[in-house]
């Protein structure tokens, strides 16, 4: 099942490319259930808002783990590529209502993945 998930939302992943392209990766790991594509990278320079200081990003089955990830970040990442299989195709969609709409700390897919993950919030200022 996990395969017909991530061919389900394969746009969505080919278009992660771009963001591993732009922030230098430098390591790579394949996680099996579920499928995903983790690469650690040197930095976000290129991202802003709420994603300028991000310590890890999903786009669909691909994880971009950053220079500055705590402890539990990557399980955190894996929580939204299961919730990715679980609103396949409108996933990305879903979450960007949810974080117009209510912010980063109310948006019920970061809430999930906090909790699950046991993960901390904790904004990092680039200095």
């Amino acid at each position: 099942m996990s395969l017909f998930l991530f061919l389900l939302n394969l746009p969505f992943t080919l278009t992660g490319v771009v963001p591993v392209i732009l922030s230098g990766p430098y390591s790579f790991k394949l996680n099996k259930n579920p499928i995903a594509l983790i690469f650690k990278v040197k930095s976000f320079w290129w991202a802003f808002g709420y994603f300028r200081y991000a310590r890890a990003m999903t786009v669909g089955h691909i994880i971009l783990m950053g220079p500055k990830e705590l402890k539990n970040d990557l399980e955190h990442e894996i929580i939204h590529v299961k919730q990715c299989e679980r609103y396949p195709v409108i996933f990305p969609l879903l979450y960007l209502y949810e974080l117009l709409t209510k912010g980063v700390r109310q948006n019920r897919f970061e809430k999930e993945a906090y909790t699950l993950s046991k993960s901390v919030y904790r904004p990092i200022k680039q200095s």
